[in-house]
């Protein structure tokens, strides 16, 4: 009976041999799909998970920072200087007589050739003496992240290091290196992804979110539409103000008595006041 059976199979295999390879030949790459789709669902769902969990730890680390103190914004035309250690060793008595409503400071970087981060040099010194004078400010982080881990890995750094000082205005998302450097083949989507991971972290302790752009990386890089909860702080040398974004870093060739070197000059939309 079995020997007939399979006489039987025989037959009918040799009868209908292209039906049978074809047959088994699709049970083969179904099998294959199915192990290496499990496999890399499994893999990336284990990613997936070792960033959410990095990200709620670094959460968690930071509840207890709070930025207590209340501003208001008034829609009028505001002066504004940015500084870093560019600039060297600033005069802010001398800064604080010049006809300026706000500073924007460099509180630190990441290289731009491999992942470390630091306080810019001049940070603890240029924060303490505008609180000091009474120099309303603000601050910029100048950003390398490649992924969301970085992201929040800058965002941690930023508010551990600001936490003690009075930050009136926003703290900025400063991104330059498209496609260069550490940056390269880094994405659009990436990008984007990463500044609202720094953002909204920022903010969720109380801090102003912003953006700061120049006009080919805001067609080339940035969704703006995603930004809507933050200003917008351009940069743009010609002349032709944007009138439509918050802040305008409009020279980079600005002298102001007190301080050696050449310094940026901005012009903002609006100013930022205390909440008294």
């Amino acid at each position: 009976m079995n020997f007939t059976k399979m006489n039987e199979f025989k037959i009918f295999a040799l009868r209908h041999r292209k039906m049978v390879v074809f047959s088994f030949c699709l049970i083969i790459c179904l099998t294959l799909v199915y192990v290496f789709t499990d496999s890399y669902a499994s893999r990336y769902d284990n990613e997936f998970s070792e960033l959410d969990s990095y990200i709620l730890k670094v959460k968690m680390k930071d509840l207890g920072i709070n930025n207590s103190i209340k501003v208001k914004e008034i829609k009028r035309e505001g002066k504004g200087i940015d500084v870093s250690s560019w600039q060297r060793e600033v005069n802010w008595e001398t800064v604080k007589k010049s006809d300026i409503d706000f500073v924007m400071i460099r509180c630190g970087y990441r290289n731009l050739t491999n992942s470390e981060i630091h306080v810019d040099p001049r940070f603890e010194y240029n924060i303490k003496e505008a609180n000091r004078l009474g120099i309303p400010a603000g601050v910029y982080f100048y950003s390398t992240a490649r992924d969301k881990k970085e992201a929040i890995e800058e965002a941690t750094f930023v508010l551990n290091l600001i936490k003690d000082y009075k930050i009136i205005y926003p703290v900025a998302y400063d991104f330059e290196l498209y496609n260069q450097k550490r940056m390269e083949g880094v994405n659009a989507g990436t990008i984007n992804d990463n500044a609202l991971v720094f953002l909204e972290h920022i903010t969720s302790h109380g801090y102003n979110g912003m953006i700061y752009s120049n006009l080919l990386y805001l067609n080339k890089v940035w969704d703006i539409e995603k930004f809507d909860d933050y200003k917008f702080w351009l940069a743009q040398y010609d002349g032709k103000l944007e009138t439509e974004y918050d802040f305008i870093q409009y020279s980079d060739k600005g002298h102001i008595d007190g301080i050696e070197t050449a310094v940026d000059l901005n012009k903002s939309k609006i100013v930022y006041e205390l909440v008294e």
